[in-house]
């Protein structure tokens, strides 16, 4: 065996590569890799997350980041960090002279500074394909093995088809939505499965087994945020197939056909437990809060879902009124809905205001949305550039986008921004993002150099 293939193989037979984007010393650089995993996949079963890993990870991470990552380390998510620690500061200290009583006894810093923990994972992925397509792949297993890691099992799952809302061991909401996710990235990576190459038979079934039960699982868990989130998620992504991705119009069809005919399956499978019905009947329960929205009746609009977040919406916009610059402070929306008439059934607040932009604006005024926004703005459009490059394949582009299109949607019917799963997504997907920006940020840099 030559020297080269001897390299390919030995390279093959490697899971995890490691970084030659930023030179981190090898022990420094795995115990970096285990912690981003254990927060990766910790939160999706009964263990949850231990705060000292947690703390350690971001502890590892920011040493690792401004040690080594001299290219980095003053990137835009970067300064977005540093802003975001003055404007939460700024937040605690006007509240702390307007309203004392309601002030902590600190800045909350870790209620934004938990949303750039995709730093030190995208220092781990390192913009290698491998590395994202492991990650990737173990997450969304994680994620398909909810009903058993977290869950009750085939229990769940039975009385779920029988009408019962399945939520897995969290919210039934942002269950639907990691559900929601993965169901996405198999129809991305469909040609991974089995368009890349021979076809294989086998890898058809599995990934056909796969995609309905992720169908079924959002359907059970009845979140209509993950359903009405996946139209035009999903459009864009046709858009994107038809319009951008360099396959044969043969190819494009078959996808096209496979993906509708597994549909057609879900639909009529779901049919037959009466599951269509059922959430149609939940859908159908909200008409009367958009009848009201329609005519401009909001005085009598009902308190069901819906109808809720219709209040929760009015609520939040009275609060960003009367502080829209550095907001309420930490939990700002549970502070806003502690009234009479907005109470849980057992007589306490909602945590947030089901938006998460609002929610934002709610704790920490325009200073908080705007780093939000440009968080994404810079997200978008690094990621474009890298696909520019050559660093992103088609179907990574295509997933990554669709994925935050679909996340972004989701926060405008629930605050998962600020909810563990959501803030766990939003790191996981600007963490792959990231990865592929800094890689095609440091290549520039040594191209520059040489």
């Amino acid at each position: 065996m030559n020297d080269t293939s001897s390299i390919r193989s030995t390279t093959s037979r490697v899971i995890w590569q490691g970084s030659d984007m930023l030179a981190i010393p090898k022990p420094l650089f795995a115990l970096l890799a285990g912690l981003a995993l254990l927060y990766s996949i910790l939160p999706l079963t009964a263990v949850r997350l231990p705060n000292w890993i947690e703390i350690l990870f971001a502890l590892v991470g920011l040493y690792t980041l401004f040690r080594f990552g001299s290219g980095l380390r003053w990137s835009s998510p970067v300064k977005l960090m540093v802003a975001s620690i003055v404007v939460l500061t700024l937040s605690w200290v006007f509240m702390l002279r307007d309203h004392p009583d309601l002030a902590r006894s600190g800045p909350s810093l870790e209620d934004f500074l938990d949303k750039f923990f995709f730093l030190f994972i995208s220092i781990v992925l390192a913009g290698r394909v491998r590395n994202v397509l492991v990650y990737l792949s173990l997450i969304g297993l994680f994620i398909i093995a909810m009903p058993w890691l977290s869950g009750d099992g085939f229990e769940e799952l039975v009385q779920g088809l029988h009408g019962q809302r399945a939520n897995f061991g969290i919210n039934p909401i942002r269950t639907g939505i990691l559900y929601g996710v993965v169901f996405l990235g198999l129809c991305c990576f469909a040609g991974k499965f089995f368009l890349n190459g021979r076809f294989s038979p086998l890898r058809f079934c599995m990934w056909l087994m796969l995609l309905i039960f992720t169908l079924m699982a959002i359907v059970i868990t009845q979140s209509r945020t993950a359903m009405v989130a996946l139209v035009p998620a999903l459009f864009i992504g046709m858009v994107y197939l038809f319009a951008v991705v360099r396959l044969s119009w043969a190819g494009k069809l078959q996808l096209a056909v496979v993906l509708a005919f597994v549909s057609l399956l879900a639909i009529i499978a779901s049919y037959q437990v009466g599951l269509p019905a059922l959430v149609t009947d939940r859908f159908e329960s909200e008409s009367v809060v958009v009848a009201d929205l329609m005519s401009g009746d909001l005085s009598d609009i009902p308190k069901t879902s819906w109808g809720l977040r219709v209040h929760f919406l009015i609520e939040g916009s009275k609060g960003i009124t009367e502080r829209p610059w550095t907001g309420w402070g930490y939990r700002a929306g549970e502070l806003i809905l502690d009234q009479e008439g907005l109470l849980k059934g057992n007589s306490d607040a909602f945590s947030q205001v089901h938006n998460g932009y609002y929610e934002a604006a709610l704790r920490y005024g325009v200073g908080g949305v705007i780093i939000v926004f440009l968080l994404f703005a810079w997200g978008f459009r690094g990621l474009w550039n890298a696909r520019q490059a050559g660093l992103v394949e088609p179907d990574m582009f295509g997933f990554l986008i669709v994925t935050l299109v679909f996340f972004m949607v989701t926060n405008l019917f629930d605050g998962i921004l600020f909810q563990t799963e959501g803030v766990l997504l939003f790191n996981i997907l600007m963490g792959v993002t990231a990865s592929f920006i800094f890689l095609n940020r440091c290549q520039r840099q040594k191209s520059q150099d040489g």
